[in-house]
């Protein structure tokens, strides 16, 4: 009898105290709808009642979930300690071996006396403003031809590449981003090697294609660097990283957002192209066409054509004095009349032959001595 008068007890008090806090919210709800200004003095108050009351009682919670983040701490301190030291020393030894790298790549650029172009800063710029549309993605910088900026010097930061002057102004230059659709950057895919084109496709993430060396699939996380092709793009410079090596193209992340952007540099194009200046066609050889017709102009510079006027003259041939060739006189006949048996004719003088006797025509010959 008891038990059940004392539930009931406490059943009347919970109903007492809901309808008293519900009695407390309808006069605050009338109170802030019929006097806002009062209504947010005493909300006020309430605060600065409840406030410290609040902070004592969370004290105990507090020191509670302190004293278990403590313990996980101290609990898994021992396995990160481990892997921290494995990670230590696999640096260390990758450290140790790039400069092992370095020193011999240095000596062998002393030896072969390597030519490496030099980077020059052309100018600081902030950027002015970034577009991120659909079809062109380009941003604006503060820097112009008045600082030395030209049409195609690469635009870059500590992070990465952010990509080329295409259009200069006295003051102001756009940049064409490397997300831009109409953007192809030449790469290296540091892990296989590998050189391909990383093309823009207007969205937030770029494509990875035509690779060349060998069938080496990427993988999530291959890092892509500007090869140096082309002559634009210093080699080196961080562009991107791959997040979907498993599709044909394959899509990777760059490294740098324009849109969160300040300060960029912009540098020197790396190889540039060098001047040509047009030469007269008339004071150059050039082959002409296998069909005949007039000469294709050059403009490769080159020393004009001597004219005849201007040749000297050529040098008298040689005299020489006639050879003269004596022909040896016939030997004279010798006649043995007693070694045939034959009459011989007389001896007739012609004289055509010198004085010398000669025989007749019809007169058989003399044998052989």
């Amino acid at each position: 009898m008891s038990t059940t008068r004392r539930e009931q007890n406490l059943a009347l008090l919970g109903a007492l105290a809901s309808g008293a806090v519900i009695a407390v919210a309808l006069v605050l709800l009338l109170l802030s709808r019929a006097n806002p200004e009062g209504s947010a003095r005493l909300r006020g108050t309430a605060i600065d009642l409840v406030a410290p009351v609040w902070s004592v009682v969370r004290v105990p919670f507090d020191l509670v979930g302190t004293g278990l983040g403590y313990v996980g701490d101290y609990i898994g301190a021992a396995s990160r300690n481990r892997d921290l030291e494995k990670l230590t020393a696999e640096q260390a030894r990758a450290l140790q071996t790039q400069a092992a790298i370095k020193s011999e790549n240095q000596q062998l650029r002393s030896l072969l006396k390597v030519v490496t172009p030099e980077r020059k800063v052309i100018a600081s710029a902030r950027i002015a403003g970034a577009s991120s549309g659909g079809v062109v993605r380009s941003a604006v910088v503060s820097a112009g031809s008045d600082s030395g900026v030209t049409v195609g010097q690469p635009v870059r930061v500590a992070a990465g590449l952010v990509g080329r002057t295409v259009e200069v102004g006295s003051s102001a230059t756009r940049v064409l981003l490397l997300t831009d659709a109409n953007s192809r950057i030449p790469v290296t895919i540091v892990r296989t090697g590998q050189s391909a084109l990383v093309v823009g496709a207007s969205r937030a993430l770029v494509e990875v294609r035509e690779r060349v060396g060998a069938e080496t699939p990427l993988v999530a996380g291959d890092r892509l660097v500007t090869s140096g092709d082309g002559g634009v793009f210093p080699p080196g410079i961080p562009v991107a990283v791959v997040v979907n090596g498993g599709q044909e193209p394959p899509l990777a992340r760059p490294f740098v957002n324009p849109a969160g952007l300040g300060m960029v540099l912009i540098e020197s194009a790396y190889l540039p192209v060098p001047a040509t200046v047009p030469v007269d066609a008339n004071t150059v050889a050039v082959p002409r066409e296998a069909g005949g017709g007039r000469a294709k102009p050059s403009i490769i510079t080159s020393t004009p054509r001597a004219t005849a006027s201007a040749l000297p003259p050529p040098p008298p041939p040689p005299v020489t004095a006639p050879v003269v060739t004596a022909t040896p006189a016939a030997p004279a006949l010798k006649f043995h009349p007693k070694a045939m048996n034959v009459p011989l004719a007389a001896p007739v003088l012609s004289p055509t032959d010198n004085g010398r006797l000669s025989a007749p025509a019809d007169a058989p010959a003399a044998p052989p001595q």
